[in-house]
């Protein structure tokens, strides 16, 4: 048996488990979105909730976000005001 052929249940494994942390990942947006809506938040989305809870108390650059991780979108300063 080739090297591919014994990855390939590997492989599938993982990319079904990349698509489920992405299907996760878009509804925890959903449930933050809907309890924001539920309090009457209008003047913050949920990827800027999701940002303010992972920065917390730090006082951090734009920079800063994409370093650490709590923003990996293509315009971070679109959602930082």
């Amino acid at each position: 048996m080739s090297a591919s052929r014994e990855g390939a249940p590997v492989k599938k494994a993982y990319l079904e488990t990349i698509a489920l942390v992405e299907r996760l990942h878009r509804e925890c947006l959903e449930v933050i979105k809907a309890d924001l809506d539920r309090q009457g938040i209008r003047d913050l989305n949920n990827v800027q909730a999701m940002i303010l809870f992972n920065i917390g108390d730090d006082v951090l650059s734009v920079g800063e976000l994409t370093n650490r991780g709590y923003y990996l979108g293509s315009n971070v300063s679109y959602n930082v005001k």
